[in-house]
């Protein structure tokens, strides 16, 4: 996976926002809460997404995965190298992120997306 591949994945998803926070975080969001971030000045590039609770503690201790910093508490994880990440694994824990967030959205903003 590269920087473009996990951007076109994200993009593909319904009311996604694109901004870059703390300098050098292209974060992807949906109704302003973040789903997916990519540290672009991490060599390698590394990238963090939210996972089910109960998958957390098996996802965060596999090969090239992680916790995230400042994010663990909110059971998300960092993939070290994206370039080690297989597009299918990536495209599902991408779409699994975003659904973990958009659930956890009042009624009142999901009513307004239409979701």
């Amino acid at each position: 996976m590269d920087i473009n591949q996990i951007q076109q994945i994200c993009t593909s998803l319904p009311h996604v926002e694109i901004e870059i926070k703390w300098k050098s975080d292209l974060v992807f969001m949906i109704a302003r809460k973040m789903f997916c971030v990519i540290d672009l000045e991490a060599l390698p590039t590394s990238v963090a997404f939210k996972v089910p609770h109960d998958d957390y503690d098996e996802i965060s201790t596999r090969k090239n995965f992680k916790p995230a910093p400042y994010f663990a508490k909110n059971k998300w994880v960092t993939v070290i190298d994206i370039e080690r990440l297989k597009k299918p694994e990536a495209e599902f824990l991408i779409k699994q992120s975003y659904e973990l967030v958009k659930a956890k959205l009042s009624k009142k903003v999901r009513a307004e997306l239409g979701v």
